[in-house]
């Protein structure tokens, strides 16, 4: 066995938001770069295929697990400098508002109440109210799960995209810090904006049941049939292209409160999927395909599944 903190056969519905998920063969929790490091090194002695673990909240697991290494990133960090933040990838994106806010610092004020990691953020390039986090990263740090070597890309490398970055399309790297450029603001208005989007989020979204967010991405309008973009263009908005709301098109297409097993569609939010109790992540993935059907079969519009799906 190893000579660090490694566990077998570790369940993994106690680490993802939802509460599902299998076995992961192998788990252990990183709280530095250098362990990072050395369990890279011991999975690739072992051809192991390693799966990166943030907090769990915009991944979908099913109840098959992972035959491999499930290495979930715990560094935490938090360092301001001027109007430049340096944070841990397992950080909060609540902290981060939070010292932002209290250091007078402007930027992220929009991602008040968003759930989730800064890592997580950025591989998503999380975004409401009109921003998005790739506004204000100047550069992240990660590391090569193949090599072990560290990799520092700038915000054009980053290849920012709709909910979308370059570390989506690298499944061999892992985060390990990043950096955001901030301007100067003020306290209290600053604290305005993030509580209002927080009491906004505690309105709407179901948060009193397991979850991942939201299940799909907003519908860009040059992705909807000209035929049928009309019954919903006084409901696009700019995030931060014109886009309809999925959660109207699911909404519209009568699917709010479907359940497949323990897992429904929200009746509060139709674009979040809920777990009622019990249910397992093949009856979540079961949900999704059935929305994704019906609303291509009503209205010919292919709908894009934002969590990461492991194990299907």
């Amino acid at each position: 066995m190893a000579d660090f903190p490694l566990q077998e056969n570790v369940s993994l519905s106690k680490y993802t938001t939802f509460k599902v998920g299998g076995l992961a063969r192998y788990f252990i929790e990183c709280k530095s770069i250098e362990q990072v490091k050395n369990v890279t090194s011991w999975a690739k002695e072992k051809a192991l295929p390693i799966f990166v673990l943030a907090d769990g909240s915009n991944v979908i697991v099913s109840e098959k697990g992972f035959d491999g290494l499930v290495m979930r990133i715990k560094i935490e960090f938090v360092k301001i400098k001027d109007n430049i933040l340096e944070a841990g990838p397992a950080t909060s994106m609540e902290e981060l508002v939070n010292q932002t806010v209290d250091k007078e610092l402007s930027g992220i004020e929009w991602a008040g109440g968003l759930p989730g990691s800064f890592a997580g953020a950025i591989r998503g390039n999380a975004g409401a109210f009109g921003g998005e986090i790739k506004d204000t990263i100047s550069e992240v740090k990660s590391i090569s799960l193949v090599t072990g070597k560290e990799i520092i890309r700038n915000n054009t490398q980053c290849k920012f995209g709709y909910r979308h970055s370059i570390y989506k399309e690298l499944a061999n790297e892992v985060i390990v810090s990043a950096k955001l450029k901030l301007n100067k603001g003020d306290r209290d208005e600053l604290r305005k904006i993030a509580d209002s989007r927080i009491e906004y989020r505690r309105q709407r979204h179901p948060l009193d049941l397991p979850n991942s967010g939201s299940i799909f991405k907003n519908t860009p309008v040059d992705n909807i049939p000209s035929d049928q973009l009309d019954q919903w263009k006084d409901n696009i908005k700019t995030d931060p292209f014109p886009v309809v709301p999925t959660a109207k098109i699911i909404a519209d297409a009568g699917l709010q409160g479907l359940k497949i097993g323990g897992a429904q569609v929200s009746t509060k939010h139709s674009n979040y999927i809920v777990n009622l109790g019990g249910a397992t992540g093949e009856d979540i993935y079961e949900l999704i395909k059935k929305i994704k059907a019906v609303v291509y079969e009503k209205y010919g519009v292919e709908l894009e599944v934002e969590p990461e799906l492991l194990g299907f």
